[in-house]
């Protein structure tokens, strides 16, 4: 790893025209996602409780009738899956194009986070530059509570910075600092800028280069009068969202090289590209490879595959290994989509 201090040296050194982003700015050929017009955290909608606010003056049978109604609508949400995207540091719903459209489900049933309603900007792009992690999943959280009024089955879908905010949110439940998202069931977190050490301080220090995807401050070890935990550990447990995470070795210094305990973790072990080690001595390139090793994961079939896996029913993205059908979180080696468990 130590190699990687010159070599992203020499590569800031050259023109960016000639440099591929290794962050988020990935742009598809394929057609953008349907975004549905579903309202935003901040646009007034509010976030809380389903059941209105009885008026002043109403007599219990009003009220119950009150309840009643909203209670009827609640048990009425759509039962078909809703994705929500979250991309990640200047990137954009349109970087999921590919992996969309290969999960074939219906325009108005995904549905683009926008970063704006955490940081102002001309576009979801510009805002994702300076949105802390923090702050975004706070607008996230809002945002989901907001959907699973209506909606009962609801995964989202996070890349790199947006892995992060994930994390955020989830954790969140988890440990109980936000309630439950009745609803929420799942969410693939795909090549999440997520590290720690030398590579989570490397995502830290990125904000406003182009060399590595900047993390929004996401630091996952927090520590109270208790002690230090890392919050990626069992992610989803807690709050019954299932977690999945996959990335690409050949990105190096874009995800997370350590294995948290409890969380499900696949490698993209092969994108049809050499290894980003090939171009060791070859600084453009190699900051090419890794951008593209970092975005390979939002096209690659294996991977949509195994989302499309997980959105039907949580937790079923398996690898095969020695015969056996197990989940990807025990052993090691094979996989039945393309994937090697970590």
């Amino acid at each position: 790893m130590s190699i990687l201090v010159p070599l992203l040296i020499a590569a800031s050194s050259v023109s960016p025209a000639s440099v591929s982003t290794p962050a988020d700015g990935l742009r598809l050929d394929a057609d953008p996602p349907v975004v549905s017009q579903v309202r935003l955290p901040g646009s007034g909608s509010g976030s809380g409780s389903s059941v209105p606010t009885a008026p002043v003056g109403l007599g219990g049978a009003a009220v119950l009738g009150v309840v009643a109604v909203a209670t009827l609508a609640y048990t009425k949400r759509r039962q078909d899956p809703l994705v929500v995207l979250v991309h990640g540091d200047g990137g954009s719903a349109e970087d999921f194009s590919e992996l969309v459209r290969g999960l074939e489900l219906p325009g108005d049933r995904v549905i683009a986070f926008d970063y704006r309603t955490v940081m102002p900007g001309e576009n979801s792009t510009e805002a994702s530059r300076h949105a802390s992690a923090a702050d975004a999943a706070e607008a996230l959280d809002a945002f989901l509570r907001d959907l699973a009024e209506e909606n009962a089955n609801i995964y989202t879908i996070h890349h790199s910075k947006g892995g992060a905010v994930g994390v955020e949110v989830i954790a969140s439940l988890d440990d109980g600092t936000r309630p439950p998202i009745d609803g929420y069931r799942g969410a693939a977190l795909l090549e999440p800028a997520i590290g720690t050490g030398f590579v989570g301080s490397l995502q830290s220090l990125s904000e406003g280069t182009d060399l590595i995807p900047d993390n929004g401050d996401f630091n996952p070890i927090r520590c109270d009068d208790d002690g230090c935990r890392d919050i990626r550990e069992h992610l989803g447990e807690a709050s019954g969202v299932e977690v999945i995470a996959i990335k690409n070795p050949d990105a190096l210094v874009t995800n997370f090289t350590d294995r948290p305990e409890g969380l499900r973790t696949y490698d993209l072990v092969d994108d049809g590209a050499p290894s980003a080690w090939f171009y060791a001595w070859h600084p453009v390139e190699f900051i090419n490879r890794i951008g593209e090793a970092h975005g390979s994961v939002l096209g690659h079939p294996a991977v949509t595959s195994c989302i499309r896996d997980e959105i039907e029913l949580p937790g079923s993205c398996t690898w095969t290994g020695d015969g056996f059908n197990v989940p990807a979180d025990i052993g090691a080696g094979g996989g039945s989509h393309g994937l090697r468990a970590m």
